[in-house]
């Protein structure tokens, strides 16, 4: 399936699910084939303000494949901020 410039290695999709999708929990449904995981919701702004809390969710491990982020966030300054700071990571699909 092609997503954008992106292409998955199938088509079984985890859903962003706040309070849910840490890092054990994206790895198990990475190894029962999901060809694409998300990291928990990201708020945009606590990401911008350098939340510690906001910066765990975002860790990724080799081993979980592709990874994506589903920032929120109502302020178009501080979603703009959060993906320049996410691009910079070079992880996220």
């Amino acid at each position: 399936m092609k997503i954008g410039n992106y292409e998955t290695k199938g088509n079984i999709f985890l859903a962003p699910m706040a309070g849910i999708n840490d890092f054990p929990f994206r790895l198990m449904c990475h190894r029962y084939g999901a060809a694409l995981t998300y990291t928990e919701m990201i708020n945009a702004k606590a990401l911008c303000y350098g939340d510690e809390n906001t910066w765990k969710m975002m860790r990724v491990h080799p081993d979980e494949g592709d990874v994506a982020i589903q920032i929120f966030g109502n302020e178009p300054e501080f979603i703009a901020e959060a993906v320049r700071k996410i691009e910079q990571l070079s992880r996220f699909v």
